[in-house]
This record gives C-alpha cells, structure tokens and sequence, in this order.
C-alpha cells in the first residue's frame, strides 16, 4: 500500500525534532506535524485555514521556489511574521507539484537532515503523483464539466460548471481570477502536448480536453503568464501552432474566449508572419477576419479579387492593393514597402479601381477590398486564372 503523505510529513518530523509541512503548488496545506511552539503566526493561520494567508501566499510567489535547486533556506519576513524556513520543491518529471517546509529553529539544518529533506520531497511527489495519474473519476468529472463549460449553450449550465470547477482546482482562493482558452494543432488531437503542458504550467492551473482533431486548454492565469504565455507554453510543448483568447476575468466566459481563441488559430494557421503561437489581443484584426472567412466557407479569393487575380500582374496589383491598405492609403509609404516608384503604385492603383469596379477613395470601398485581401493572404495568396 502506497505511504501517505502525512507519513511522510510525520516520520520526517520524527526525525528532524522539527515541524514540517506540505503545501501544493497554490500554498494549500496537504499535511502537517504536531507542533506546540506557539511562535510562528503564519503556521497557525495556514493550519487553521488549510492554506497559506493571501499575503503570505503572494509573497511565496516572489521567491521563484520552481526554479530553485532542490532544498533552499528562505528567510524571515517579518511584515507577514513569517520565520525562517528550509524548502524542498516537491517535482515530478520537472514539474513541480508543491513543497515540503521544515522551521528550522535556532539551529540549521545539516547536510544529513536536509538529504532527509529532499528524500521525503522525492517520495511525496511519488505519492502525490499517483494520487493523480489514478484519480479516472476525477479526471472523468473535469472532462465534463470542460464540456458544459465550452460546449452548453445554457448560461446557467456554464456558470455552474464554471463555479465546481474552479472549486475542484482551488482557483477561487487568492487575489487574481483571470483565465485563458487556447487551442492547439498537433497530431493526434494534441492529448500528450497538452498533458506535458499542463505539467509545466504551475500544476492545477491547467485543464484540457481533446474533441476529435481539436485540443483545448482552459488556464488559470497567474503574474508574468498571460494568454500569450500560453499559447507559447503549448508550442513548446509539441503543438505546430497554437492560439489563446483574451483575459477572461470570468470563468464562464470560456465558451466565448474558445471560439475567439479558434478565429485566431486559423490566423496563425495561414499566415506564416504571425507565427506559431499568438493571443487574439496581439494578433491584431487577423482573427476577425479569419471569423469571416471561416464563416464563407474560406473562399481563395473574395469578390472582387478574382478579377484582379485573372489579369496580366494580378498578384503585383493585389500586392499594390494590400501595401496601400495596410499603410492607411500613404502611397509613398506603400511604394518604399514595395520598392517601387510612386508613378508605377499609382498606375497599378488605377488599373486596380478599373477591373474591380472599387473607388478607393471611399471608405466603404477600402474596407471591402482589405477584407478580400486579408482573406486572400488567409487562403495562401493563391493565383486564379
């Protein structure tokens, strides 16, 4: 039978004749030795409360413990009234799951009691991550209720399922709600990507499923790991391209955020210069046009480019169309991104206006014309004719 977590936490008590605890990654007390000492403030209230104060909880996060070595000595802040503490990062494949504290008191730990130390921290994330890898029921639970959450169009089923299961993953407690949707391309529907991103994205604050050729991430998002984190987190983990919405102050939102998050994976699906990885805010009006071409059946080349395209240098009067629009109508701008002569930019808009029928004085016309241009370079900037 696998050992507890408490028995590890109490026989290295036992043998340190010091308190030890067990916190996850999110400061949440798992287990706890006696201790009479009545000193130390912070200890109590994490006991009585099952997790670290707010104030406590942020500071942890400044001290950088997941990219620490093994065991490290953290000292005392006495704006919370915290006392001096010995760490070991609880990892699993590189991941880190939590940390084992030990007060030390007015003696050091030695070199043997903190091997002790990191020994315990070894066997606890063996325990804590089969505690996991055999949770099915749970694993089964959150599969459904990421299927409520993206999928019901009932708002109140989403809201619940939204409240369990943020419950379930303790991302209620603190300061800070922000979340994040992403979607990945990759082979296979992306399952092992997203499990080695999960595993490398601060534990429980990532969630995800797998529908068919589509996989989704939903994120707790935390100081420093934006959308746009997210989505880089998911190509460095195996993902071919991968796109993240907006914020989402509210968890209920996630059904929105993932089709916002699916318009700008096909953006950064065909349109190479955007990159691999990207969040709807840094993407500019590329998602929302890839919305629409997506929704028109992702034609190669909108009306009224066809036209254009079929003529003699079509592809050249596109690119003079395109350079144009994209500098806000400054021919000279556009001619120098050409490298061109403003006469020649200027014959090439003219004959443009002649076979497209467009008056690219008006407003309406411009519009029109970068929109079959955006979904022109969405399709690979094919040649008709």
């Amino acid at each position: 039978m696998p050992v507890s977590v408490q028995d590890l936490v109490d026989d290295l008590a036992d043998a340190l004749g010091r308190p030890v605890a067990l916190e996850d990654r999110r400061w949440r007390l798992l287990a706890f030795s006696a201790h009479t000492e009545l000193e130390d403030r912070v200890r109590q209230a994490s006991i009585l409360a099952r997790a670290a104060p707010p104030a406590v909880a942020a500071w942890l996060d400044t001290l950088g413990l997941e990219h620490a070595g093994d065991v490290v000595d953290t000292p005392a802040n006495d704006a919370i009234e915290m006392g001096p503490r010995t760490a070991a990062s609880v990892r699993h494949d590189g991941a880190m799951l939590g940390v084992v504290w030990v007060i030390p008191g007015p003696a050091p730990l030695d070199a043997r009691e903190r091997g002790l130390l990191l020994d315990t921290a070894r066997q606890a994330a063996d325990a804590l991550w089969a505690a996991r890898a055999g949770g099915d029921e749970a694993h089964a639970r959150i599969a459904a209720l990421l299927g409520e959450l993206l999928d019901d169009p009932d708002p109140g089923v989403r809201t619940r399922a939204a409240g369990e299961l943020a419950a379930r993953q303790g991302w209620t407690r603190g300061a800070g709600a922000d979340f994040a949707v992403a979607l990945i391309e990759a082979d296979d529907g992306g399952a092992e990507v997203l499990e080695r991103a999960r595993r490398r994205w601060h534990q429980d604050d990532l969630v995800w499923r797998v529908r068919g050729e589509v996989g989704t991430a939903v994120a707790h998002l935390s100081a420093g790991h934006g959308p746009d984190a997210l989505a880089r987190a998911l190509v460095d983990a195996g993902a071919r391209h991968a796109a993240a919405s907006s914020v989402l102050p509210d968890l209920a939102a996630a059904r929105e955020g993932g089709a916002v998050a699916a318009a700008a994976l096909i953006a950064v699906q065909h349109v190479p210069e955007l990159g691999r990885a990207g969040a709807v805010d840094g993407l500019g009006a590329w998602p929302r046009v890839a919305r629409l071409w997506d929704a028109a059946g992702r034609p190669a080349a909108p009306a009224p480019l066809p036209a254009l395209l079929a003529a003699r240098g079509g592809p050249d009067l596109a690119r003079a169309l395109e350079a144009t629009l994209d500098a806000a109508g400054d021919v000279a701008a556009a001619a120098r991104e050409l490298h061109v002569h403003r006469a020649t930019l200027y014959r090439r808009l003219a004959r443009v206006e002649e076979l497209t029928g467009l008056d690219l004085r008006e407003g309406d016309a411009r519009l029109h014309a970068h929109l079959a241009v955006r979904m022109w370079r969405l399709a690979g900037s094919p040649v008709l004719g």
